[in-house]
């Protein structure tokens, strides 16, 4: 993929700053968008989870607003023919100090994927799904944030590729389902689409948000409640969800094969 990046909007003068706080303690957070038939899909929900990370990291308002960013994200994007890209859209605090920041500001920086597919397209081969149990999902607020402190994500990619799996299971303090290294976790399980709840410490997923509204509003029976690995096991379907590919079905997990009826229709409906 080639890479464009804007610091604040523009295009970057210098390299950046190593001193920085977003290098020397990952003190920041960001958001995963697709960008596609002219605009960012979902910038709503996006903002709007922005919003919340800012109030939760007590980081200041930004210099830039969304809606300036969004707008400079999509005239740069048509100015260089980019028609479809991942986005990867970060804020963090610049300020002097430790770990007791000094007159804080917060900076964005952004970072524009192309990419060669339009939409959401269901993957074609069903994902291969592992567990990873070396760490666990901390049972505080900022699970629910997607923080530039990303460690456990790093440690479960790295079991990923030890084990020759697609994605990982995360599992949250109580050894019960949280999410993927990459995503959150849906599984059909008799007459319902089951998702762990946000108090389980998963990531607040906005692409998690909009396929719980799509399925309820498709006639699916939706729960939201706890899930332990052995229901997995139990599962007719598991499938995946993020904003950067939608939904992607899960094909085997612990030697079992699961099918795609439910993802692919909601797949369908995105």
């Amino acid at each position: 993929m080639i890479g464009h990046f804007l610091i604040d909007g523009e295009l970057p003068k210098e390299g950046l700053d190593w001193s920085s706080r977003l290098f020397k303690y990952g003190d920041g957070f960001f958001e995963t968008m697709r960008f596609f038939g002219g605009r960012l899909q979902h910038a709503y929900l996006h903002q709007q989870r922005t919003e919340k990370s800012l109030r939760l990291l007590k980081m200041p308002d930004p210099e830039v607003s969304f809606e300036t960013l969004e707008q400079t994200i999509t005239k740069y994007c048509m100015m260089k023919g980019i028609s479809s890209a991942r986005i990867r859209l970060g804020f963090y605090r610049e300020a002097d100090g430790f770990y007791r920041p000094k007159n804080p500001i917060t900076r964005s920086i952004c970072e524009i994927y192309e990419l060669d597919y339009e939409g959401y397209p269901l993957n074609t081969e069903g994902l291969t799904l592992g567990s990873f149990k070396e760490l666990t999902k901390n049972s505080n607020y900022t699970s629910f944030l997607k923080t530039t402190s990303a460690l456990i994500y790093v440690m479960a990619g790295l079991h990923a590729k030890e084990t020759d799996v697609d994605d990982v299971i995360i599992f949250n303090d109580s050894s019960r389902v949280s999410e993927t290294m990459s995503s959150n976790l849906f599984a059909v399980i008799g007459d319902f689409i089951i998702t762990p709840p946000l108090d389980e410490f998963c990531v607040d997923g906005v692409m998690r948000k909009i396929v719980l509204q799509l399925a309820r509003d498709y006639g699916y029976e939706v729960a939201e409640r706890p899930l332990l690995e052995i229901d997995l096991n139990g599962a007719d379907e598991i499938f995946l969800t993020n904003a950067a590919y939608g939904i992607q079905w899960v094909g085997h997990f612990q030697g079992k094969s699961y099918r795609n009826v439910v993802s692919r229709v909601l797949a369908g409906k995105l």
